[in-house]
């Protein structure tokens, strides 16, 4: 660990800067090709159609997430997605017959929706879509399904249960949201255990609905693309979705502290604070401090760390909704009270001084290339562009995202700061054997 403490070296970022100083910084040219919007018959496809990539992915969102279940049926809206993938398609589970022909098929489970997301080489893409659309109009719900899903997601619940960061981050939007977006993606397996096949259906029946569906698209794509989505727009059923409107609890000035014990070799903090959407004037100066804190308090290092390896990172989760930022202090590699100390007086210096001009050049860049890297993917670029879409960036919402960042001002980010890194929630994973001390 370096000499120099987190509060030093923010300091030394933020020290003897004037408001205004920072340099221009030049336009950037689009980053990747435009992407366009089209209307399948009420239902919207959003694609970025890129030849250089050598396969092709849809990603087909439905506004049946957890924001639709009640608190004693968590889990329904994955056990029902899953049920999906294993649903029969000329004898064979959908997502095996996807394999079969090259492809794959997985879904997540969000605040607004769940999402399905088919890859492949682009000639088959379409015909993969059309047999992922028979599931959808059709699923099935038998016991026998629904034990399948069910000891699957189970197993995956129980491994999250193991990875403290995940825990802490869980008990953070717990806390956050006020509606059921809050409850963990997958579900509790208590609740899971006591769900029906009727219960799996009435919750179907009620969400998964052609007025709250829409696509998005990324890679190399062809024309029947498309028709494959209008016909799997035609096989579910006409009716209004009501929406939800996504809320937050106001976060109280004395930073509450939430506890868990888990089987751990040392505690993870997590500190939660509130944050723009990607569609707010804010969202590129978040992206900055979220480069700044998750890369500022580590040596310098010819590799990026990952998460283990990191004594502070930072998550900006713009894709919920309401968005947060998430500060995690891994108790492995340094002293989680001195770190989270000096975590909260970085936050306070962020919003009291600007960056000076290198610094925010700096974080700027860095900031570019964490979102570039999380745009990379063919899945990534579908997925974000469904999502940014659905959050007031437009159609061309990557590039709108960059030009956001591009666009930031040493004022902006230390608005930012001001606004939003001043009140906080504290979650806490420590070893069982503290006692919870």
């Amino acid at each position: 660990m370096s000499t120099l403490s987190i509060g030093a070296r923010v300091a030394m970022l933020c020290a003897a800067a004037l408001l205004g100083l920072t340099a221009a910084v030049p336009a950037q040219p689009q980053r990747f090709p435009t992407a366009v919007q089209t209307d399948l018959g009420g239902v919207s496809l959003i694609s970025e159609s890129d030849d250089d990539e050598t396969v092709a992915g849809v990603q087909v969102f439905l506004a049946a997430g957890l924001d639709r279940q009640l608190p004693s049926e968590s889990g329904i809206a994955a056990l029902v997605a899953d049920c999906i993938t294993r649903t029969p398609v000329n004898g064979v589970a959908v997502r095996d017959a996807i394999a079969q022909s090259g492809g794959s098929l997985d879904f997540t489970v969000e605040g607004r929706s769940v999402h399905f997301y088919i890859e492949s080489v682009p000639q088959m893409l379409p015909a993969q879509v059309e047999l992922f659309a028979k599931a959808l109009s059709a699923p099935d719900f038998s016991p026998q399904t629904i034990a399948a899903a069910r000891s699957a997601l189970t197993a995956r619940i129980n491994d999250l249960e193991g990875n403290a960061l995940s825990v802490a981050v869980e008990m953070f939007r717990r806390s956050y949201f006020a509606t059921s977006a809050g409850l963990p993606a997958l579900g509790s397996t208590t609740a899971i255990a006591a769900l029906s096949s009727k219960d799996l259906a009435a919750f179907y029946q009620a969400n998964y609905r052609r007025s709250g569906l829409s696509a998005s698209a990324a890679g190399d794509l062809t024309p029947g693309l498309a028709d494959a989505l209008k016909t799997l727009a035609a096989g579910l059923p006409e009716g209004v979705v009501t929406p939800v409107v996504p809320k937050a609890k106001p976060i109280p000035e004395n930073a509450p502290r939430i506890v868990s014990n888990r089987d751990v070799a040392a505690p993870i903090v997590v500190v939660g604070y509130a944050a723009p959407p990607p569609g707010s004037a804010d969202f590129g100066a978040m992206l900055v401090l979220e480069s700044l804190l998750s890369n500022a308090f580590e040596r310098s290092s010819a590799t990026t760390l990952g998460i283990a390896e990191r004594s502070v990172g930072a998550f900006y989760l713009y894709d919920s909704s309401p968005a947060s930022l998430v500060v995690y202090v891994n108790g492995t590699r340094v002293d989680p009270s001195i770190a989270l100390r000096e975590l909260l007086v970085a936050a306070k210096s962020l919003s009291l001084k600007p960056l000076d001009a290198e610094a925010l050049k700096h974080f700027k860049i860095v900031a570019e290339g964490q979102f570039l890297t999380g745009s990379l993917m063919v899945a990534d670029r579908a997925y974000l562009l469904g999502t940014f879409a659905a959050q007031g960036l437009g159609s061309d919402a990557i590039n709108a995202a960059l030009a956001a960042l591009d666009k930031t001002t040493a004022a902006d980010v230390q608005r930012v700061a001001k606004t939003y890194l001043q009140r906080y929630i504290v979650a806490l994973v420590l070893p069982r054997q503290n006692g919870g001390s």
